[in-house]
């Protein structure tokens, strides 16, 4: 029902969001250097996240008892700080009317202070004494050594949906596959409450593929793609479930090991290993439609959901 009334709701704001942005041409610049075909692109409208961020936190205000457990007002206050921060970078790049809005430093430096806020609140309720497995074995429910890696997955997993939201569809597909792995996957924890976060945000980007499917009548945007990111990875921190994101978020993984390998082989080597990264570019450029490369995309993200829910359930 969570998922169903998320969804009906997102949509509902989605229309006067997007009419507004199409009315005020709040539009989206291109990458010059991208496919040619993209060029067609500019000036669609962008920030259809916010649509996404208004009705994550209208469930979970009303839904999860953030005031008493401390653990889910971080993860609120880090989904808003993201998305804060995504929404900051999109102002900015239409203003300059360009695709470059912060700086990579600013944005990794804010990143990583909202993410170490997150992890000092989880480590002072004592949440990293719950960590389990081949994590606990190697000594990560120390603070000394939860706290970096606590801050790494939620910068890396947000970057890393941000790099996928290049396609029409792209992203929110992707996203609302991983969400519904992990609603499963709290489902069979019988935990609750990341249940509850997880089946509102997969609702929310599913009801917002009907504006953002190709062609797109409005793009996620920075605001839309580093909350979402954040958001999967603090669930994923709060399940004890971080290498299991590893496993549902495979998509993303691939799509940001992509960019690293190719920027540093070009460094190296001055040749490049794909045509363009992130990978779904590569395969633009191959001569596949982007419907096509969008549906191989969410087929994929399919199988390592599945996989990650199989994975958690023995494990």
């Amino acid at each position: 029902m969570t998922f169903f009334f998320s969804a009906i709701a997102c949509w509902l704001i989605s229309v006067p969001v997007v009419w507004a942005l199409k009315v005020f041409k709040i539009g989206q610049n291109v990458r010059q250097e991208g496919p040619s075909s993209h060029l067609m692109k500019a000036g669609t409208p962008t920030m259809g996240g916010i649509p996404i961020l208004l009705t994550i936190l209208i469930f979970l205000v009303i839904l999860i008892n953030v005031d008493i457990d401390p653990k889910y007002f971080a993860l609120v206050l880090l989904f808003l700080a993201y998305s804060a921060l995504g929404l900051i970078d999109d102002v900015i790049k239409i203003q300059k009317r360009q695709n470059e809005g912060l700086t990579g430093r600013q944005k990794l430096f804010w990143q990583f202070l909202f993410a170490a806020v997150f992890a000092s609140i989880l480590i002072w309720k004592g949440h990293n004494d719950g960590v389990d497995g081949i994590l606990r074995i190697l000594y990560f429910n120390l603070p000394w050594l939860y706290f970096p890696f606590t801050c790494l997955v939620v910068v890396g997993a947000a970057n890393a949906v941000n790099l996928t939201d290049g396609l029409d569809g792209l992203a929110a597909s992707t996203l609302a596959i991983a969400f519904s792995a992990f609603a499963v996957i709290s489902y069979t924890l019988q935990s609750n409450d990341p249940g509850i976060i997880c089946a509102t945000a997969a609702g929310t980007t599913l009801a917002f593929l009907w504006f953002n499917i190709y062609p797109a009548e409005v793009f996620m945007g920075d605001v839309g793609s580093l909350g979402l990111g954040a958001l999967l990875a603090g669930v994923s921190v709060i399940l004890h479930k971080e290498l299991i994101l590893a496993v549902v978020g495979g998509v993303f993984l691939i799509e940001a090991l992509s960019v690293i390998a190719q920027v540093s082989f070009y460094k190296v080597f001055k040749r490049r290993i794909f045509r363009m990264s992130p990978l779904h570019h590569h395969f633009e450029l191959l001569g596949m439609s982007e419907p096509l490369v969008v549906a191989l995309f969410a087929v994929l993200g399919i199988i390592f959901a599945v996989a990650g829910v199989w994975c958690s359930a023995v494990l």
